[in-house]
């Protein structure tokens, strides 16, 4: 391959990348989950042999790479549709502080250690565990922080999410679904698959109608 062949495939390929950028997310580059990050760079991968080798030549490196954006593309609707598929492909958000207190025991199982709690607090200009009413590891792996003055929910989950009850956070709130149930009618919501978004709050549930 000569020069000017390398500097044609060269540019193709950084239009090429932008464009699958693009498509791989309606996010941040650093909230791409695993498998979307693993994909880019095994695009990425493809695209450099396509230049420095000549067993694979520009379209059959897009074929390729067209293949996993759709692979990936699949997998993502599967997630938005079904809770249990998104926490076996992207894992699952922890409490590290929940009401106020520390787990040491998830921090252990998660190998997260206290100069790594520490730094992400001073990160968000807090300066001591006591003021943290919830603190979620997300599965990106930063940390989200709910300090006890602002905090106005008695968990920062969804109990109805798109029309499904989440029986996880229901259960971390010592709740049922039938208790849940009727709390929606007293509201005036008679089915709970018609509810978008439900969260509980102190003063009671706080709901968004589909």
């Amino acid at each position: 391959m000569n020069l000017l062949d390398i500097f044609i495939a060269s540019v193709m390929t950084y239009v090429y990348l932008a464009i699958i950028l693009r498509l791989l997310g309606k996010k941040e580059f650093s909230q791409l989950n695993v498998f979307d990050f693993v994909v880019f760079l095994i695009i990425a991968e493809i695209m450099v042999i396509s230049i420095e080798s000549d067993s694979l030549d520009f379209v059959h490196s897009i074929v390729a790479s067209l293949t996993l954006i759709i692979i990936d593309r699949i997998v993502s609707l599967i997630n938005i549709r079904w809770k249990k598929a998104r926490t076996i492909f992207e894992g699952k958000a922890s409490y590290i502080i929940y009401k106020g207190k520390l787990n040491q025991q998830k921090m252990k199982e998660l190998r997260y250690t206290v100069d790594d709690l520490t730094h992400h607090l001073r990160m968000n200009n807090i300066d001591s565990v006591s003021i943290v009413e919830f603190a979620v590891l997300e599965r990106n792996g930063s940390l989200s922080i709910i300090k006890k003055d602002d905090c106005v929910v008695e968990l920062p989950e969804p109990i109805v999410s798109d029309g499904n009850i989440d029986y996880e956070s229901l259960q971390r709130l010592g709740k049922t679904d039938d208790w849940l149930e009727d709390e929606l009618k007293k509201l005036g919501y008679p089915n709970y698959k018609e509810i978008f978004y439900c969260v509980l709050e102190k003063e009671g549930l706080y709901v968004i109608k589909k």
